[in-house]
């Protein structure tokens, strides 16, 4: 991961939610002073796209390949179904790799990967049963792409905090991973820092009813000046994003999120802690 100023450590750039060309978002980001933009794929589709984001803008969008949770859940739009096997698994394995391999130029980690207990839930037990069967052996996989090329990981983990922490702990060798979009108690947040993974805070930690998440937080970093740069947060495991263009932050919500929210994300936290 970058160690040196302010980015977006998870970004959609592909994504058709946005109205305005992804030179427009890029401009939006150097305005607000921002080092780079870290693209983070869900498919297969958009791991194949991401050498041309960074080529046409001048190399400030480097990005992260891989095959999210959530295409082994039920759902209406992003589902490969149920019925996987472990030659399924290999060809998505082998994609990546291929994908990788042509592009590591651009390419600096591996995902969105990981597990989602949430939106499994309001499932019949043996559908979760075959869900989470499926997510574990999907998350397993790029812990071995991310071992085998000693990148970081973008990992989702949506009510599935400690589970993810518990296979990075098993499988990861050469490789630690952001779990990005925190939103689990103090105990997992403590556990994920001090395994050397790291925490992703978005706009989610500016929402009204985000109370408990803030506290998580204070309890985590204790007491910062108002001047406190984000090199001091890296250094403990915390990075900031903004999951555009989903979760703008409060003040904005209901919008279209950008990169450059970043900036009102990293503000309000540093805000937070200086007050506390």
């Amino acid at each position: 991961m970058p160690k040196n100023g302010l980015y977006d450590s998870h970004c959609h750039l592909i994504f058709r939610e946005y109205p305005i060309p992804t030179e427009e978002i890029v401009q939006q980001a150097r305005f607000s002073k921002l080092t780079t933009l870290l693209n983070v794929s869900t498919d297969l589709k958009t791991s194949e796209q991401v050498q041309n984001l960074s080529v046409e803008n001048d190399g400030f969008i480097k990005s992260f390949i891989g095959v999210d949770p959530q295409e082994v859940i039920p759902n209406p739009e992003h589902f490969m179904g149920l019925d996987l096997t472990s030659k399924d698994f290999k060809q998505i394995k082998q994609s990546l790799k291929d994908i990788l391999d042509k592009q590591k130029d651009t390419i600096i980690g591996i995902g969105e990967t990981g597990m989602d207990f949430y939106w499994i839930k309001e499932l019949d037990s043996e559908t979760q049963a075959k869900s989470k069967f499926l997510q574990e052996k999907l998350f397993i996989l790029h812990i071995e792409i991310a071992n085998d090329n000693v990148l970081p990981l973008t990992i989702h983990s949506r009510g599935a905090e400690s589970e993810c922490l518990d296979l990075m702990l098993n499988n990861a060798i050469n490789t630690r991973g952001i779990f990005h979009s925190f939103t689990g108690n103090y105990q997992q947040a403590k556990n994920i820092i001090e395994s050397g993974n790291g925490l992703g805070v978005n706009g989610i930690f500016t929402f009204k009813n985000a109370q408990n998440l803030r506290e998580v937080y204070r309890k985590l970093v204790g007491k910062v000046s108002k001047d406190t740069d984000p090199e001091y947060f890296y250094k403990k495991g915390i990075f900031f994003e903004t999951d555009s263009p989903f979760l703008a932050p409060e003040g904005k919500r209901g919008e279209i999120n950008y990169p450059a929210n970043v900036a009102d994300i990293y503000k309000a936290f540093v805000n937070f802690l200086s007050n506390n």
